[in-house]
């Protein structure tokens, strides 16, 4: 067979190995060169599934193919040249050789492959010599053969999300602190500056109600210059951010969104480079803000299901479509971060860095938790030096408030960096002496926050904020009327915790029985059917609501409550001592100690 021949019968055997649902467009005519598929990955319904299931492939075939290693790779000889055209792409290109003899398929990850890019980088020679270990074999309604190559394209889109924060990053300009103090004596009547004397007073004394209706009606008024207009509407959404006066967490997106679209527009009629990247810089914010909690609860979620489950598969492909999206917004404000340093705007760039610096913090804990080859290393070290040159400027300019928080950041990340603790509080009160006593008390509240404590330990009030919180973020709302799901996990937040019920007699025990798809994403124990037991006389009840199935006073003998049926008339009830406190961990211990008698009633 000559060249063309291998070729064409490479990509007949190429394609008769491909899954139903995976479609494979022609790039070219099978003449050996570029790129040959671009392939999409679709769903039994034929809907596509997202962006990190589209890649390309360069098939390649050959007569006969060279094992090594005893038969357990192959190895194929590709030009340079080649190879650094395919680690060009801003997508997954992934390498097919096929043996047309023996008609068996094998792939190489090209884009993420740190050994190719090293051998590439370090010759001088034509072609090299690509390594395919025969367990990247695809084979024909082999399922698991396909699942390989579907990771390590995930794992390409990745490689290629990272890639871009950190080209990013790697414009970054260090600023020293003597050029900080040139910039502030020469901004003069700069936008840090201006701000609406009345509108922070009502913002410290946290008189929200009142801010809301003053900067409404400066920023209505057809007469207020458009710079007054956006310092009130900036004011506007900060007092949003502390208190906001909506209570169902998809409307206060809705609002943040609008508020910061708003704050584009009225920037636009200023006129102004400040304003602009100003609100600019605030709208990206806000967009990652969403899509980075979104993937923090969908990443929580998703951990609590069995890996092999199609519950995990489905729930796993979007939060890397999530991931990904999470990444380009990343890139773009790290681009403008640079831009602001460049430009000497430390005062726009303290202001969204206050709100930037918390989230980076998150996504660097999903990264992690992800379990990603990819090391972002050098986002730590960006995030480091902009977060001191930012102090340095918020210190010169005596800007408190922003000092604390952006202070109480950088020390609870570093924590574990006597160093560089050290070194960042002996630089703030060389700029700004009056502010030790505030150092000492945020020093003093992130020491308590690194005391070693778990989720166990924890009050039942928290532990009942973090699934609310988590319920918001993946839009099952317990404020929202109209979500099912919603009042759901309402009803499990309010049989949360029984103390109510239990504390009036040593022998009641409420027993949790999770179940359903909402019980397993949140994790969380009183999401659930609950059966309401006396340990001492075994009497047992059950229904959706704890404080229903306990009191209800109304209606025939048959339809009301514990107490009434039973706990009224009974003379051994002894209630629980003041001292007694319910928590999730006592309660677990409790379960197992009365498990025999509980699983009796696990039918209930």
């Amino acid at each position: 067979m000559n060249a063309g021949e291998i070729g064409k019968e490479a990509g007949r055997i190429f394609e008769y190995k491909l899954p139903a649902n995976w479609i494979a467009r022609s790039q070219e005519d099978q003449d050996d060169h570029g790129i040959d598929y671009e392939i999409e990955i679709k769903d039994a319904e034929g809907k596509a599934l997202g962006e990190d299931n589209v890649f390309k492939i360069q098939v390649k075939g050959e007569e006969n193919c060279s094992f090594i290693k005893d038969g357990q790779v192959v190895s194929h000889s590709i030009k340079v040249e080649r190879l650094k055209y395919y680690l060009s792409f801003n997508i997954p290109v992934i390498l097919v050789v096929v043996d047309v003899t023996l008609e068996r398929v094998f792939w190489l990850s090209i884009t993420d492959s740190e050994i190719i890019r090293e051998q590439i980088e370090s010759t001088n020679d034509e072609n090299k010599s690509v390594h395919l270990p025969i367990q990247r074999e695809l084979i024909r309604k082999d399922n698991d053969s396909f699942l390989g190559l579907i990771a390590a394209v995930k794992q390409c889109w990745d490689y290629l999300s990272i890639r871009g924060i950190r080209k990013a990053v790697s414009n970054y300009l260090v600023v020293r602190p003597d050029e900080i103090d040139k910039c502030i004596n020469d901004i003069g009547d700069a936008f840090f500056k201006a701000h609406h004397v009345k509108l922070d007073r009502l913002f410290l004394q946290k008189e929200f109600k009142t801010l809301y209706e003053q900067a409404s009606q400066i920023f209505q008024s057809p007469i207020v210059p458009a710079k007054d207009r956006f310092i009130a509407l900036a004011y506007f959404a900060e007092a949003f951010e502390a208190a906001p006066y909506k209570t169902i967490k998809v409307e206060q997106i809705s609002e943040r969104l609008k508020v910061k679209e708003k704050l584009v527009h009225v920037a636009r009629e200023v006129r102004s480079n400040i304003y602009g990247t100003t609100a600019i810089g605030k709208l990206r914010i806000e967009i990652f803000k969403i899509k980075l909690e979104q993937l923090h609860a969908l990443h929580f979620s998703n951990a609590n299901f069995d890996s092999r489950s199609i519950e995990y598969m489905l729930m796993d492909g979007q939060t890397h479509q999530l991931y990904l999206e999470v990444c380009k917004e990343l890139q773009k404000l790290i681009i403008l971060c640079n831009r602001l340093i460049s430009q000497s705007q430390f005062d726009v760039l303290a202001s969204l860095f206050v709100e930037l610096a918390q989230l980076l913090y998150l996504f660097k804990m999903v990264h992690s938790a992800r379990g990603s080859k990819q090391s972002i290393d050098f986002l730590e070290e960006w995030h480091s030096l902009s977060i001191e040159t930012i102090i340095a400027y918020v210190s010169s300019c005596g800007d408190y408030r922003k000092l604390g928080k952006i202070y109480f950041l950088y020390i609870n990340e570093m924590y574990e960096n006597r160093s560089k603790l050290v070194s960042i509080r002996e630089l703030v009160l060389k700029l700004s002496p009056d502010a030790k006593d505030m150092l000492d008390e945020i020093e003093v509240h992130v020491k308590d926050l690194h005391t070693e404590h778990s989720f166990y330990d924890s009050s039942p009030e928290e532990q009942k904020a973090f699934f609310l919180n988590l319920a918001k973020s993946l839009g099952m709302d317990p404020d929202d009327s109209k979500s099912k799901e919603g009042q759901f996990v309402k009803i499990g937040l309010q049989n949360y915790d029984p103390s109510n019920v239990m504390k009036n007699c040593e022998s009641l025990f409420v027993h949790y029985k999770p179940r359903g798809m909402i019980a397993q994403q949140l994790g969380m124990h009183s999401l659930g059917m609950i059966t309401l037991v006396c340990l001492k006389h075994h009497y047992v009840s059950g229904g959706w609501s704890l404080a229903e199935v306990y009191d209800q006073d109304e209606g025939p003998d048959f339809l009301k409550g514990f107490k009434q049926n039973h706990c009224d008339q009974c003379k051994d009830c002894v209630s629980r001592p003041d001292s007694w406190n319910w928590s999730l961990k006592w309660h677990g211990e409790e379960a197992i100690s009365h498990k025999p008698l509980l699983d009796k009633f696990s039918a209930f």
